[in-house]
């Protein structure tokens, strides 16, 4: 059976013993992260810049490090049974191309959309009114006709792509942007949108409605694919921005019951500030 645990810590002003820097280098590269593409047994900065993009994930300020006892550990060998070999990969230290798309397991729920909450239906009618003053709900697109959503919406480019959406939305993500873009370049210059504003029934049902009917939720594609809806597994480049969207009270819709990894919705607490802005 081969050893999945290691021993002493690994990475930044770790103790680096050879047989756990492999092991971490194994399950890194299992995990699709491409500034890995040899275990040597060796700490090299590849494997700390790996350590690091992994921790990205669910780590505000990732240290390069991997503890035995500690989340990154955790969340790096769950599910792991010491079969990884080593994939196919782009270049070390490139985040472009079909790596940004690649599945991945879903981070430790935990680590995900840490003190936020998915705003219900009751509450975005509460703050924001109801998109369709006429009703009428469908699995399609409509556009608004409540005034007070009319008046506030945009249409304008946010980082690689345009959107229209909530005035204070598109202004928020203008931000996530911008932040990407200096973490992330390579995923940053890979994504694209399917769709912000879409007055519509949420997938699945017949009475709830999207928060894309008023415009405080977006869709992303990365290199123009959709995430599998539901799989269980999310694209690669996800799990690394998912953190830059929760910092700016972005909530991630990997963490729902059927798992939409594609999707990203402002937090309860961004629309209450966002209604209050509201002309």
């Amino acid at each position: 059976m081969p050893n999945t645990e290691i021993s002493a810590s690994v990475g930044r002003r770790g103790v680096n013993r050879q047989a756990d820097v492999l092991l971490v280098q194994q399950v890194l590269m299992a995990r699709g992260q491409t500034d890995l593409t040899t275990a040597s047994g060796i700490c090299s900065a590849d494997t700390v810049a790996a350590i690091v993009a992994f921790q990205a994930a669910f780590m505000r300020s990732p240290d390069g490090r991997v503890d035995p006892d500690g989340t990154t550990w955790k969340n790096l060998s769950a599910s792991y049974t010491g079969s990884a070999s080593q994939p196919s990969a782009p270049a070390a230290g490139n985040s472009q191309g079909s790596a940004v798309t690649r599945p991945v397991s879903l981070p430790a729920s935990r680590t995900m959309n840490a003190g936020l909450a998915s705003p219900g239906n009751a509450f975005m009618l509460q703050k924001l009114g109801q998109p369709l003053t006429a009703m009428g709900y469908t699995s399609l697109c409509q556009t608004p006709t409540n005034p007070r959503l009319r008046r506030n919406l945009v249409l304008d480019t946010v980082g690689p792509f345009r959107v229209t959406g909530l005035v204070p939305a598109v202004l928020s993500l203008k931000a996530v942007m911008r932040d990407i873009a200096a973490a992330y370049p390579g995923v940053y210059s890979a994504l694209g949108s399917a769709g912000m504003l879409c007055c519509r029934l949420q997938r699945g049902s017949a009475t709830a409605i999207s928060n894309h009917s008023f415009g405080t939720a977006i869709d992303l594609t990365l290199n123009g694919e959709l995430d599998t809806y539901g799989d269980g597994k999310v694209q690669y480049g996800l799990t690394l921005i998912a953190p830059i969207f929760n910092r700016h009270g972005w909530f991630w819709g990997a963490a729902f019951g059927k798992e939409d990894g594609m999707h990203f919705e402002g937090g309860k607490a961004l629309i209450e500030a966002w209604a209050a802005a509201l002309t």
